[in-house]
């Protein structure tokens, strides 16, 4: 596979306006009658996870939020934040999806070898007993483990 320039990349985005449908303003949204997304996804940064490959997502179904190992506590000021801007307790729903084979599994720190699954209970437990999350998103977290090799999500 060949580097990925910037002048790829800004081809692409040219050729991408051909169908380029525009998105209305955060402003606009309820004068359009366009109901807030109650949902946030939580995920790794690496190039072989697309959530929305795995779930199917179209544009503005859920707020998408990666990370090296997709940590929620590396993603709580930006949950807040998120929050905070479409209306404080709109988010209700909390999907933190880790996934086989990840990097951070491959670090020699302890913390990071440990499985999958449990990486995703503690990220759950973190969500919930999290003081700065409301209780609405909190009664939402769920936890998923996408299996590189075969595209399954499971819920944990």
């Amino acid at each position: 596979m060949a580097t990925l320039t910037v002048a790829d990349l800004l081809a692409r985005n040219k050729a991408s306006l051909l169908s380029y449908q525009p998105r209305p303003y955060l402003s606009d949204r309820a004068a359009l009658n366009i109901p807030p997304r109650s949902s946030v996804l939580v995920t790794c940064c690496d190039p072989r996870v697309h959530p929305e490959e795995f779930f199917g997502l179209k544009s503005g179904d859920a707020a998408v939020l990666r990370n090296a190992g997709g940590r929620v506590r590396l993603s709580l000021i930006d949950i807040i934040t998120l929050d905070a801007l479409l209306g404080h307790g709109t988010l209700k729903q909390l999907l933190i999806v880790h996934h086989t084979d990840c990097g951070a599994t491959h670090f020699k720190d302890e913390d990071l070898k440990a499985d999958t699954i449990a990486r995703v209970k503690g990220d759950i437990e973190a969500a919930q007993q999290s003081e700065l999350l409301p209780e609405a998103l909190k009664k939402g977290v769920r936890g998923f483990v996408l299996d590189i090799k075969t595209g399954v999500v499971t819920e944990v």
